[in-house]
This record gives C-alpha cells, sequence and structure tokens, in this order.
C-alpha cells in the first residue's frame, strides 16, 4: 500500500474518531436546565431534548469548550462551574445561561 493513501486513512480515521475524554477534564458532563430543554452531556455525546448526538470533537481553552458534531454543528460553553454555565450555539448565535441540574 502506498504510504500517501495511507496517510490518508490515517488522518480520516483521526478526524472521525469519538473523542475520549477523562470526567475531570470535562466539567460540564451532568444535565443543565437551559431554560429551553434540559441539555446532557456525557464524556461522549451531547442531548439537547432530541436525542443523542456523538461528540466528534473538544477543543479547550482557558476553562472554554468547543463541542463538534456531525455536519459542522458546533456548540461553546464558558464560564463552567459546578453549577452554572454559558452555551452557546455556533450556527444560530443563541446563548442560554444554565444551572447544573442535582443527579
Amino acid at each position: 500500500m502506498r504510504l500517501d493513501v495511507i496517510a490518508a486513512t490515517a488522518i480520516v480515521a483521526l478526524a472521525t474518531a469519538t473523542p475520549v475524554i477523562a470526567a475531570n477534564d470535562a466539567p460540564y458532563i451532568g444535565s443543565w436546565d437551559c431554560g429551553v430543554a434540559t441539555f446532557s452531556f456525557t464524556t461522549d455525546t451531547y442531548d439537547s431534548g432530541e436525542g443523542p448526538m456523538p461528540v466528534r470533537k473538544v477543543e479547550k481553552e482557558d476553562g472554554n469548550y468547543i463541542l463538534s458534531f456531525d455536519d459542522n454543528y458546533q456548540i461553546g460553553l464558558s464560564s463552567v462551574t459546578p453549577t452554572s454555565m454559558q452555551w452557546l450555539s455556533m450556527e444560530s448565535g443563541d446563548m442560554f445561561d444554565c444551572k447544573r441540574l442535582k443527579s
């Protein structure tokens, strides 16, 4: 097999791999009341009430997170604390203040 084909295959595999995130590296994991709906996060899925979507990529910078999904859909999570966070749709610009629900 040619090296360029192997390299291209590896790049595609990495780009589409589901991230493995430790719970202590993802303080947004859990269920949140965001006013319009309950949003739930696991290490590898996000559910806005319409069924879980697989998280394809997580980028973290200065305590803020960008979660990427299929079809280039992205959300941003910022100011994440044990009790609150802000949720932002990169597509629509919608922003919600969310409060963590007790388990």
